[in-house]
């Protein structure tokens, strides 16, 4: 009788036990390492939402701009002096790209300090230091002011200096009652022909009597309305899952930071109607 043993029938079992389980932790492994990775690209990855000066990707020599994705570790010249870029991370975060001394790129903790003025303005010091920096105002802005320090009628009312072509333009502010009005269409007019807005060192003055005297200098910003919308959106769309009162601290901050510091009432109604955040 003969009888015809497999003896190798236990080896071969094992060894496919072994390779089953080579394939079972490879793909594990496989699994860990693109979760992994997924979330290393998304940590790194930052939405561009505003560029000051001139900021290029040196691979594709193409200008950074609103909107780019920017990731961590590419290589950028900044090519115009004091060029930085607002960065957004649903993940991680507002940062700032700038150049460091040695030539390579700083990603920077954005400031979260929070200045958004309020509140009626009563007297001199109030006003000179409401008035002061950069000041954010978004269309028309409107100031209660202390009507027993500043009354305002024809002879008595505020009214804003500044230099354009050698020459000193005034430009008296509208008013309601106690209420202040500065319109951008209003500063930047003169002899009824519109001029174009700019940057500039402005004082604010009271007449008196028929004597100006000053109550402060700042530079009040004007921003455009559709360009300031897109980079709000951004910071919206990367923080679509946070409460409204982290959108609007977030978006305070990015303000204060890249154009100047907001009227709280002002910055809240423009909120409001584009937005409906509040």
């Amino acid at each position: 009788m003969n009888y015809n043993l497999n003896l190798n029938k236990p080896m071969k079992t094992k060894g496919m036990l072994m390779v089953l389980l080579s394939i079972f932790i490879l793909g594990l492994t496989s699994i860990f390492n693109s979760q992994s990775a997924k979330k290393l690209a998304t940590t790194d990855k930052y939405k561009v939402i505003r560029v000051d000066g001139r900021i290029i990707f040196q691979r594709t020599k193409a200008d950074m701009k609103k909107g780019d994705v920017f990731l961590s570790g590419t290589a950028l010249s900044f090519a115009t002096p004091h060029s930085r870029a607002a960065v957004i991370s649903g993940v991680k975060g507002r940062f700032v790209l700038s150049s460091s001394e040695k030539g390579q790129t700083k990603i920077l903790p954005a400031a979260n300090t929070i200045s958004s003025r309020s509140g009626a303005l009563l007297n001199k010091i109030d006003l000179k230091n409401h008035f002061n920096g950069d000041y954010l105002i978004i269309n028309e802005l409107k100031l209660e002011i202390g009507n027993e320090a500043f009354p305002m009628d024809e002879q008595n009312f505020f009214y804003l200096a500044y230099e354009y072509q050698n020459e000193t333009i005034r430009k008296k502010l509208s008013f309601n009652e106690n209420t202040l009005l500065i319109d951008k269409n209003e500063v930047f007019k003169i002899d009824g022909n519109p001029i174009p807005p700019m940057k500039t060192t402005m004082g604010l003055y009271y007449m008196q009597n028929g004597n100006g005297g000053l109550i402060s200098e700042f530079t009040p910003v004007f921003p455009n309305i559709d360009e300031l919308k897109d980079e709000v959106e951004i910071i919206l769309d990367e923080f679509s899952d946070k409460s409204d009162d982290v959108k609007i601290q977030e978006i305070t901050a990015y303000l204060g930071e890249f154009y100047g510091k907001p009227q709280k009432d002002n910055l809240a109604l423009w909120l409001i109607s584009e937005f409906d955040l509040k």
